[in-house]
């Protein structure tokens, strides 16, 4: 029994494909506590998770991210009245790596906890270069119980907690539309690739997310009108598919959001030329541009989204996939640096190394096809992917399903 309750957290923050267990259908509940506005360098955001529909849960454990990477200085946890009524411990505190936490409560004796109750409250210090207009997200990504290490259901309920989406008089934001750039790189697309998602120069990567109620929507539709005014055609690259916006025409493209609320959208273009684009989505409307040109490519932004001061490795999407993958990145303030990213599977064997490269700083995204470095398929697995520059070596997971 000791030796299952340590595996509880040693376990590897990995996708698991098991079989439902007795707590497929387990329901994850969060209560927030505190103000919305007004967090600062050693703030604390708390919350607290609670389940219902549980079936004999002995063991528990929790995974969180966040954005930015740099927001989070300590992450701590205390037992919930329910978890601690059954007798639940943790061998130790919350487990952080790069811009994620993991951490987990076992019982080592009795029945467990049956039907509803309140598992743990957490509080996430932030960091001293946080400010009250930083915006912060904390994801509350997995909770994955059941009565054994062996017999865990993995719940996803991607929660998001949002602190700083606030106006300068310190109140709330009302709905509305916020875009951020995910891949910025410095000119425009050599001629004939601008209509291939292939990580040519000039591809951008921009997100939007609309805000209600203090929440991002998932599953909205986002309407997109783009117009060119330049004198060449660009690209919109969406679900594999090469939408020409013509030189002096406006096109209009549809998109959703997903589970944390963001929908994305791959413009590329072949020459120096600038992309306006009015994006709408359940009666909120926002206005934002794309440049190309020789030296930079850039997308207007809101305040608080400035270059980060470390090295970020974001979550591949799709995730899963199969015929490929995009993979957001971003260089910290303070120079070029040289920066690979590399593909490793559960061996501990290189598969391949789509991008290394001096890269200014930035966001930036690549696209792995999901072949080898001699151009076969890449099997169906779990990889890990790491991003290595001059000052960090970060890592994630995906998995390719042929």
């Amino acid at each position: 029994m000791f030796f299952c309750y340590i595996a509880l957290l040693s376990i590897a923050a990995l996708p698991r494909l098991a079989a439902a267990g007795p707590n497929v259908d387990a329901e994850i509940f969060v209560g927030e506590e505190g103000p919305f506005c007004g967090f600062a360098a050693n703030s604390t955001v708390e919350f607290s998770v609670s389940a219902r529909n549980m079936s004999s849960v002995r063991q528990v454990k929790f995974e969180f991210s966040w954005e930015p990477a740099n927001a989070i200085a300590e992450v701590s946890g205390a037992i919930g009245e329910t978890a601690k009524a059954n007798s639940f411990v943790s061998p130790g505190a919350p487990q952080i790596k790069g811009q994620t936490a993991q951490w987990g409560i076992a019982t080592l004796g009795g029945a467990g906890i049956e039907g509803e109750g309140h598992l743990v409250s957490m509080a996430f210090t932030l960091a001293d270069s946080i400010s009250p207009t930083t915006p912060i997200d904390i994801y509350l990504d997995l909770v994955s119980l059941g009565p054994s290490f062996d017999e865990r259901d993995d719940i996803r309920p991607q929660v998001a907690f949002l602190r700083n989406y606030c106006d300068d008089d310190g109140q709330a934001l009302p709905n509305g539309i916020f875009f951020r750039s995910v891949g910025q790189n410095p000119s425009f697309s050599a001629v004939g690739t601008g209509s291939v998602a292939d990580s040519s120069a000039g591809e951008i990567l921009v997100s939007a997310r609309l805000l209600q109620a203090g929440h991002f929507r998932t599953g909205a539709s986002f309407t997109w009108d783009i117009t060119n005014p330049g004198a060449a055609p660009a690209y919109a690259l969406v679900n594999d598919e090469a939408i020409p916006i013509p030189a002096s025409a406006t096109q209009q493209i549809t998109t959703t959001s997903d589970e944390r609320g963001q929908t994305y959208l791959l413009l590329d273009a072949e020459q120096a030329t600038t992309l306006v684009f009015n994006t709408c989505a359940d009666g909120s409307c926002a206005e934002s541009q794309v440049v190309w040109g020789d030296v930079a490519t850039s997308i207007s932004e809101p305040s608080g989204f400035a270059l980060p001061r470390d090295p970020i490795l974001a979550q591949n999407y799709p995730n899963p996939f199969n015929a490929g993958t995009t993979i957001p990145f971003a260089i910290p303030e303070g120079g070029a640096q040289f920066a690979q990213i590399d593909i490793f599977n559960l061996m501990g064997q290189k598969v391949a190394t789509p991008f290394a490269a001096s890269t200014p700083p930035g966001q930036h995204v690549i696209h792995w096809d999901s072949q080898s470095a001699i151009g076969t398929p890449a099997a169906s697995g779990l990889y890990i992917y790491r991003l290595r520059t001059a000052s960090a070596e970060l890592h994630r997971a995906m998995l390719l399903l042929r």
